[in-house]
């Protein structure tokens, strides 16, 4: 397997034996340096940055690491669709952003829909562990993980000896606390309404009779599709009888960009997701393609 993940083309839940994860990796100084002191294991890192992502694979070949892999994902939808419960043995996640503003903290890392679905897929037995320099962040996780009810929870400063990352150098050197927090799952957690999106195997074209397009009744449109599931159309191309239609599809905050084919064969149109969009096949997107057929079928 290679170091880079592609999500939405692989087989889930992921097949990667002793397998620890750490949620947003920056300059992967701490996922390179696990995976340097305990070969034996197999480190995921997960990143939102494309830069991130970048460095990181070249730092991997470049040391010619064979345990590390990463991915390009918001961290709740990487465990929710990649993995499968009790299969993660230790979850890191090194100064996340503490979204200081209180409109703000339903993005935080840490919140019940995300500390759950982490808790689900983490081992009994295996840990969270937080660092942070901010105290309100430590104790907003805290009571997320009470609220929970399977973690021992393990508070305390961070005594470190060595920087392990960009910010501990800096903060250290200014004399700033830093925390720890460990969560080790004892049970399963709380039932905690969460997202949730299905995905399918295929996605079927379909074919649909039209003498013509007319763009103004296909661009610019929005729809709902489902609860919190959102379809919107942007601007339609044309070349040598085929268009592609803009489009994005919202599920549940999973957010798609991509193009929908329309291809004319004889009376009809084929309507399909283009084949130069790499797409998460859901049972959502197959929905927007024949919301697509019907705009094109009522003209």
């Amino acid at each position: 397997m290679l170091c880079y993940i592609n999500y939405k083309r692989v087989d889930k839940p992921l097949e990667i034996p002793n397998l620890e994860v750490e949620i947003g990796f920056g300059r992967g100084d701490f996922i390179v340096k696990l995976a340097k002191e305990r070969p034996e294991k197999n480190y995921l890192g997960i990143e939102l940055s494309q830069i991130s992502v970048e460095k990181l694979m070249k730092r991997v070949e470049r040391e010619k690491l064979k345990n590390v892999y990463c991915t390009r994902i918001d961290a709740y939808w990487g465990f929710f669709l990649l993995f499968e419960d009790e299969q993660v043995e230790n979850i890191y996640m090194n100064y996340p952003d503490p979204w200081f503003k209180k409109r703000h903290h339903k993005r935080r890392l840490t919140t019940p829909e995300r500390l759950y679905i982490f808790a689900r897929r983490l081992k009994t037995g295996g840990e969270i562990r937080i660092r942070s320099d901010n105290r309100e962040f430590i104790d907003f996780t805290i009571e997320t993980a009470k609220f929970l009810e399977c973690f021992e929870i393990k508070e305390g400063i961070l005594d470190v000896k060595e920087p392990l990352t960009k910010y501990e150098e800096k903060w250290l050197s200014m004399g700033r606390t830093l925390y720890r927090l460990n969560l080790k799952k004892l049970r399963k957690p709380k039932e905690v309404p969460h997202p949730t999106i299905e995905e399918v195997r295929e996605l079927f074209p379909v074919k649909v009779k039209a003498k013509e397009l007319k763009a103004e009744f296909i661009e610019n449109r929005e729809f709902k599709l489902g609860e919190e599931v959102y379809f919107k159309t942007f601007k339609l191309w044309e070349k040598d009888g085929s268009y592609l239609i803009e489009s994005l599809l919202s599920e549940k905050g999973y957010y798609q960009k991509f193009f929908i084919q329309l291809k004319r064969k004889g009376e009809e149109f084929v309507i399909d997701v283009s084949p130069f969009s790499e797409v998460l096949r859901t049972r959502n997107l197959q929905r927007a393609i024949n919301k697509v057929a019907e705009l094109v079928e009522s003209l």
